[in-house]
């Protein structure tokens, strides 16, 4: 809810005080995290049970390969404006995942389909990369994720490169392999901006 929406013209009834507390934790630096915190950016649960959540999940995803399975999964999680988290989070997993083994690391290509097939057979030459960029894919094409958390996501693993490169040096190739094909694949439009990924509009 943006702060504008409660404006003067909505702020005359006896409710005003409360109206004006909420435009005042609405306009704090960063009050959408500040939030979460305290409410949940999902159906109610606690932040810390949401993303326990996200990470089996996407674990079990990158074992089955099962695409309209995982995408089940990710409604109902019902937390659409949390969707980065989701993104950041599964692609760091398979960054770490890739991590391993990186000189062995070959490239595939993200393969997303329609919703209401019977999901991606799991090819134990893809990489968990090239996975977790199809089921990005998948959602996106089906709405489920908007790309606008895609790129937020993206933008959130720059930020925390140093320190994800701590534990998969090869993390910064991995994350410029994934942005590839997820431009390529149409479900991530980027702009530079100091070699970043800056996230447009959320319609």
């Amino acid at each position: 809810l943006p702060p504008a929406f409660l404006s003067n013209r909505n702020n005359t009834h006896p409710g005003d005080v409360v109206v004006e507390k909420a435009v005042g934790l609405l306009s704090r630096e960063h009050c959408t995290a500040r939030l979460e915190k305290v409410w949940g950016p999902g159906d109610g649960r606690p932040v810390d049970e949401l993303k326990e959540s996200m990470d089996q999940l996407l674990k079990e995803y990158l074992l089955s390969r099962e695409l309209d399975e995982a995408a089940s999964c990710v409604r109902e999680l019902k937390a659409p404006h949390f969707h980065h988290e989701l993104v950041k989070r599964g692609v760091q997993i398979a960054m770490e995942e890739d991590g391993r083994g990186h000189g062995n690391h070959a490239n595939g290509s993200a393969n997303g389909g329609s919703e209401g097939g019977t999901g991606a057979d799991k090819d134990s030459g893809s990489s968990a990369i090239d996975a977790m960029a199809a089921l990005f894919q998948f959602l996106v094409n089906n709405t489920i994720v908007s790309e606008y958390q895609v790129a937020k996501g993206v933008s959130r693993l720059r930020k925390r490169m140093d320190d994800i490169k701590l534990d998969v040096p090869a993390a910064e190739e991995l994350l410029e392999e994934f942005v590839g094909m997820a431009t390529e694949g149409g479900f991530l439009h980027v702009e530079k901006e100091d070699g970043g990924v800056v996230a447009g509009k959320e319609e």
